[in-house]
């Protein structure tokens, strides 16, 4: 199989697949592999936002520690490689044509997989193939039925901030939502827990006493209390103190402090059970880790931020970074493929916005661009429909502060260079 062989292959099925209502397709596709999975070492990750940046702290951290440490995450921004890496490093086409062939020879005809599903299976192959010591899986979508909780027995299961997303497929409420989330804790095995803002939820406390785990809160508030607190946050990055030790994030945002403290106490589990993370491999992997598309600066004077906050939380941290940075009136460019958050998104944006510039055509089901104008207008922003590479032009251009967000499609297509 070529490597364009195996992309069409992956490309050949659908993004969401049948539904499902446990986990059999993709357990009878794994145990047909030989259950490659069952060999290795997970970090399980689940969450609304925060979960990506979260999987990259502790890759990094668990890297500059001298393990062979794999990374699954999703979706891609540069390329399909970019989802399955080790050590930092893109999985090799050879090592991926490899895997897509075996996943191929497995697959039952009508059982209906999704993309994500088969990229998984790739991932375990290939990762159990290349001797990973530990494997951060970041969960696809919810938890309790997404394909990556066919794992057994995680070092530690992570559990992000949690607010409404995909609610046609995970429910309507935060509890319900939170309940897929919590679908990740296995019985005996840590859980680390963000129990920020709307997540305050009784769901997770349960079930980790029912399954006997220990149940790790991070919030940030109490570390203030013991020698740590924030030092500076910006755009640009952000210093803090967790437990008398200063650490740095080349990301932008409070939200990344958040983020990264979530780190330092899966960091602390993992010590317990003996993996060896000297303080200053933490403090680097924090202070290299860089994410396209998380309030990413592509221009530093005026600022030229792009981000790709896609729902209610990630869009109001957005726009939180923005309005902590102090600067003010700024140029947006906002392209979207959720219909359900554009009034969240206009509501949060809007304040912050001179003009915004809507665009569309960047990926099929993309939010039609005028829907956008309408709800910025809604909000008294001038608003008008625009080609992506005029907008971005203008955004580089125009010598003001400027923001392109609303989509990770969006933010792949600005980094492609398919503007």
């Amino acid at each position: 199989m070529t490597h364009s062989e195996a992309i069409a292959f992956v490309g050949s099925f659908s993004r969401s697949g049948k539904p499902v209502k446990d986990l059999s397709r993709i357990a009878g596709l794994m145990h047909r592999l030989g259950d490659p999975q069952d060999c290795l070492r997970f970090i399980h990750i689940a969450g609304t936002n925060g979960k990506g940046s979260v999987a990259e702290y502790l890759s990094n951290i668990l890297r500059r520690s001298g393990y062979r440490t794999g990374t699954f995450t999703s979706p891609y921004i540069l390329c399909y490689e970019d989802r399955i890496r080790l050590n930092g490093e893109n999985i090799p086409e050879q090592a991926l044509c490899r895997a897509c062939e075996q996943v191929a020879a497995a697959v039952k005809p009508d059982e209906g997989f999704s993309q994500f599903e088969l990229t998984f299976a790739i991932a375990m192959l290939y990762f159990a193939e290349a001797g990973a010591e530990v494997i951060v899986l970041e969960a696809g979508l919810g938890g309790l039925l997404d394909c990556t909780n066919i794992i057994q027995r995680p070092l530690c299961s992570v559990i992000t901030s949690v607010s409404y997303d995909h609610m046609a497929i995970l429910g309507n409420t935060i509890e319900e939502i939170a309940a897929q989330k919590a679908g990740i804790m296995k019985p005996g095995c840590p859980v680390v827990w963000n129990p920020f803002g709307e997540a305050k939820i009784d769901c997770f406390r349960e079930r980790a006493e029912t399954l006997h785990c220990d149940l790790h809160w991070q919030e940030l508030f109490f570390f203030q209390q013991d020698g740590s607190g924030i030092l500076h946050t910006g755009l640009t990055g952000n210093d803090f103190v967790y437990h008398e030790v200063e650490y740095h994030t080349a990301m932008g945002g409070m939200h990344q402090i958040d983020n990264a403290v979530t780190a330092l106490v899966t960091v602390d589990v993992l010590r317990s059970q003996g993996y060896a993370i000297p303080v200053e491999a933490a403090q680097r992997g924090l202070a290299e880790t860089q994410i396209p598309g998380r309030i990413q600066v592509l221009q530093k004077q005026p600022p030229v931020i792009l981000d790709g906050g896609h729902n209610s939380d990630g869009v109001a941290k957005l726009a939180d970074a923005l309005r902590e940075s102090g600067t003010g009136n700024w140029i947006g460019i906002c392209g979207m493929t959720h219909a359900d958050a554009v009034e969240h998104t206009a509501q949060f944006m809007a304040p912050l916005l001179e003009r915004v510039y809507c665009v569309d055509g960047f990926v099929p089901q993309n939010v039609p661009a005028d829907r956008l104008c309408q709800a910025f207008r809604g909000r008294g922003v001038k608003a008008e429909r625009a080609s992506l590479a005029k907008a971005v032009e203008t955004a580089m251009h125009c010598g003001r502060p400027a923001v392109i967000f609303g989509s990770l499609f969006l933010v792949s297509a600005v980094l492609n260079r398919e503007v």
